[in-house]
């Protein structure tokens, strides 16, 4: 190698390529300016670029056909990074990185990545193009950064490193381990980022998907039904939020027991969610909510949550995740196993289809109600379903099992 001075003044560094490999790579030399005038600065910044034209040189005699696999990433991932920074979805490859919120980014700001590319680079370019759903996106993003503990860069993307990631959860405590279900979801996320990445030429295409085909622990808890709240032990966490002056949470808690309707359709309603459908007052549930058989359901509206709740300023703003954490640390101060992760928010649904069904009521006008696919064809596939007088009467039930 050597450096040459430019009419400029900076210095350019320099490697001839020899006639064997010079097809290969496509070239007779490599050049790159080192952007400096200074001289031993410009050896300085030259030397990691000699290092990766060497080590092309070399890949170029062993194995030509990855060294041309590795030039197509490398060109792939300039393209793509320019074209992020003329869209404005990332300004460089650590824009992930100061978009976290401090308490977050500090433990990823430790991570050396030395040359390598990180691998939550292009995290926010898939989720945007993949996912629609504002919940499922904050998953994605919560599983891409949770692996990058495990493998921090594109290059470190290997089938050992993502069965780390698992071992890991099996070394935990039992009261502390996530459900196999969990991790399945977790690992999922990832390897539809890998196949994203290796469908942009972001990654290798010629290697394994290291999330697929992985071996889970036996140990990671296997799946267990979450258990249905007593009225008894609703009506003191409702007491306890009003102690605390959590009347946002006492809002939840009140529409969810009077509904059976999940945490985030909840948090997804407005004033104009209510409908008068032949006279009755109804939520109509958000059209993008969990299944198909969820999507713009209605929910009639009993007389004793009209009594509770104010429908004339009904805007829960999206606040379902903060208000089931703090649903999580309330149950876990008022109930006597309130600490068992198969009691939360979603343990109050459960208690609405319990009364529904512990009151008579068919199970088909009990999906329609509470958003469930019907368990037979007839009426899963050929009925309009229920009507909203039906519907109406099954949530009377749950007004007069809560007197």
């Amino acid at each position: 190698m050597n450096l040459t001075c430019l009419k400029s003044g900076i210095w350019q560094a320099e490697l001839r390529v020899p006639k064997e490999v010079r097809r290969v790579i496509g070239k007779t030399r490599f050049a790159k300016s080192t952007g400096t005038r200074n001289k031993c600065k410009a050896v300085l910044r030259a030397a990691p670029m000699l290092a990766q034209w060497q080590s092309d040189i070399e890949l170029a005699k062993s194995d030509p056909q990855t060294l041309i696999a590795k030039q197509a990433q490398r060109k792939a991932q300039q393209v793509f990074r320019c074209v992020s920074q003329e869209s404005g979805v990332a300004e460089d490859h650590l824009a992930w990185l100061r978009n976290l919120p401090p308490s977050k980014a500090s433990k990823y700001k430790a991570i050396e990545w030395g040359s390598g590319i990180p691998l939550p680079a292009y995290m926010e370019s898939f989720i945007q193009s993949h996912y629609t759903k504002p919940d499922t996106q904050s998953e994605a993003r919560r599983y891409v950064l949770e692996a990058t503990a495990f493998m921090p860069t594109l290059e470190s993307l290997t089938k050992l490193n993502a069965q780390r990631w698992l071992t890991e959860e099996e070394g935990k405590e039992p009261s502390a381990r996530r459900a196999l279900k969990t991790m399945q979801k977790a690992t999922g996320y990832l390897a539809e980022y890998v196949a994203w990445l290796q469908c942009r030429n972001l990654v290798d295409q010629n290697i394994a998907n290291p999330f697929r085909g992985l071996h889970y622990p036996k140990t990671l808890t296997r799946p267990k039904k979450y258990e249905a709240l007593t009225y008894g032990e609703i009506c003191l966490l409702r007491a306890a939020a009003v102690s605390k002056g959590d009347d946002l949470m006492v809002r939840y808690i009140d529409i969810a027991r009077f509904t059976g309707m999940r945490l985030s359709e909840i948090g997804a309603l407005r004033s104009d969610s209510i409908e008068f459908i032949d006279g009755i007052a109804c939520f109509r549930v958000r059209s993008d909510a969990k299944t198909a058989a969820s999507a713009n359901r209605l929910v009639p509206i009993s007389k004793s949550l009209k009594g509770l709740v104010d429908l004339t300023d009904l805007d829960m703003q999206n606040t379902e995740n903060a208000v089931g954490k703090r649903f999580g640390r309330l149950k876990r101060q008022v109930l006597q196993d309130g600490a068992s992760r198969y009691k939360c928010f979603h343990s109050i649904r459960k208690f609405v289809v319990t009364t529904l069904e512990q009151a008579g009521i068919s199970e088909g006008i009990a999906a329609d109600l509470v958003g469930h696919e019907k368990p037979n064809i007839t009426y899963n596939v050929y009925s309009n379903g229920s009507s909203v007088a039906q519907l109406q009467q099954a949530i009377q039930t749950l007004d007069e099992a809560q007197l």
